[in-house]
């Protein structure tokens, strides 16, 4: 996913408008609309931690353009799963890097989401 469309759906997840987020990043709806378009990005790093801090995201997630999950559009009926696709990644995420929980939960957790897969893939198999 490129940086114009995480902007987007990461905004419109949210509810807002351009101007919302144009006001919570300090910047014109004139920036917001280039960025969304792929016209240009934040020139400014703490334009990308604001952004970070506003949608809940680490900052690396916004840097970097590679392969994400494929989100339809908001009007898909697929649409709400893929939302919840995204943020429970984005949970995983933190609860791996949390120094606060241990290894030992991580392997379960990993084990148990490993184990899902592949119940609800051999599901859809047959």
């Amino acid at each position: 996913m490129t940086f114009a469309e995480k902007v987007k759906t990461l905004r419109t997840e949210k509810g807002w408008i351009q101007q919302e987020l144009a006001d919570a990043l300090g910047v014109s709806v004139r920036t917001v609309k280039n960025y969304e378009s792929g016209d240009s990005y934040p020139k400014n790093q703490l334009i990308y931690k604001k952004m970070a801090h506003v949608f809940s995201v680490d900052v690396n997630d916004l840097l970097h353009e590679d392969e994400e999950f494929a989100t339809p559009e908001k009007d898909d009926a697929a649409y709400d799963d893929y939302k919840i696709l995204r943020q429970s990644f984005n949970g995983m995420k933190k609860a791996l890097a949390s120094e606060k929980i241990g290894q030992r939960d991580k392997d379960i957790l990993m084990k148990r989401v490993w184990d899902l897969y592949w119940k609800n893939k051999d599901k859809s198999d047959v």
